[in-house]
């Protein structure tokens, strides 16, 4: 048994397909696209590596490949936390301990030499909307683009070896031809009788416009949240460029009051009803499959990506008046349910929102574990947002 950096074509092809060989009997498994695993590697392709560090190895036991695992540093946040922190991602295991024992434990000389005292697992060497968390409930269910979905012994493969949860990650789901509460659609009808409230959806390819009017709203609705960063124009502009293969613009609203954006919903047709059909690779075949699926398939699933209001426009009923226009959007044009980008626990807010306002269903949950080197240091969890 012995671990290999990956650095040549015949690693990185290892290092993909062992997710075909542990997965091969999961039905609603879809894989990543491998293109988009290898930009998180690639420092033209990644900002991260501006700020930070990352490798990936795999484990061999007799010439086969039983493991896998990303070991990385962000510069940025490092420090964040009482001890400075890394992150481990990408990790795939046969059900043994000691294969996951020992991709662990390299992942912790590997951040030790680094100063590091801490590591949090699974995460992503970038934002926190993809690859990010442990899936533990919902194996059986459609996982949206960009979520991760597990085997389920990983669970115990993390926690045996000491690992504890840092935060749960809820996924809700609206079924959209449930209906809201009654005072749901009572705040909606106040706020949609009010003068100079008005609800527009992306038309048009301008998205630096529609960019600027989400940093608007995103920055101003966020910037109370723990170790909050301002994003910067360019970032949005990226997030809607990335959407252009698969974007349905009536997914794509903002709520206006006279001419200044307070609130916003951005969702997607989930790309994952299209890339199940390419078996995780994106070459030009796979584009044309992605085109040619687009054509015969209708979807119903919505993944929303993120929706916000403005401090000044809470609680007002924007949030219910918009969810309301949306959903009956959505209902025309033959969507039939909405999927959550996940909400940490840390959020009860948000979580409140999503079960007692929306009514919508936990429909999967992952964890963010966290591993103290010094063993007898105390262990907290996620600040809670308050």
């Amino acid at each position: 048994m012995h671990i290999k950096k990956v650095e040549n074509y015949y690693e990185i092809q290892e290092f993909h397909n062992i997710t075909y060989t542990l997965y091969k009997n999961e039905k609603t498994w879809i894989p990543h696209i491998k293109q988009e695993i290898e930009n998180i590697f690639n420092p033209s392709r990644n900002s991260f590596h501006n700020h930070g560090e990352i490798e990936r190895f795999i484990l061999q036991n007799n010439n086969n490949t039983v493991g896998r695992i990303a070991v990385f540093i962000n510069e940025k946040s490092k420090n964040k936390s009482n001890q400075s922190t890394g992150g481990i991602g990408f990790f795939e295991c046969e059900n043994n301990q000691k294969y996951a024992n020992k991709l662990f434990n390299h992942a912790i000389e590997w951040l030790q030499k680094r100063d590091i005292e801490a590591m949090d697992g699974p995460i992503n060497f970038g934002e926190k909307d993809k690859y990010w968390g442990l899936m533990v409930e919902g194996f059986d269910k459609h996982t949206v683009y960009g979520q991760n979905h597990h085997l389920y012994y990983y669970k115990e493969l993390f926690e045996t070896f000491g690992f504890k949860g840092y935060y749960n990650q809820h996924v809700y789901c609206k079924d959209l031809y449930v209906p809201y509460p009654d005072k749901f659609y009572e705040r909606a009808e106040r706020i949609k009788t009010r003068e100079n409230i008005t609800f527009r959806h992306m038309v048009g390819n301008d998205y630096k416009k529609y960019a600027q009017y989400f940093i608007t709203v995103y920055n101003a609705a966020w910037g109370s949240h723990h170790n909050f960063k301002p994003m910067k124009l360019e970032q949005a502009e990226k997030i809607f460029t990335k959407m252009k293969m698969v974007i349905d613009k009536q997914l794509i609203w903002f709520v206006f009051y006279k001419e200044a954006p307070v609130a916003f919903f951005l969702g997607i047709p989930d790309p994952n009803q299209y890339l199940k059909y390419i078996n995780g690779n994106l070459n030009w075949v796979g584009k044309l499959k992605v085109l040619f699926s687009k054509l015969f398939i209708r979807p119903n699933v919505v993944s929303a990506m993120v929706f916000g209001v403005i401090p000044k426009f809470q609680k007002l009923g924007i949030e219910s008046a918009l969810a309301d226009h949306t959903s009956n959007i959505m209902k025309q044009n033959g969507y039939r349910y909405v999927v959550q980008t996940w909400i940490g626990d840390f959020n009860p807010k948000m979580i409140k929102v999503c079960e007692s306002f929306f009514q919508s269903d936990v429909y999967q949950k992952l964890t963010t574990y966290r591993y103290l080197f010094n063993r007898k240091s105390p262990f907290e969890k996620h600040p809670i947002i308050k």
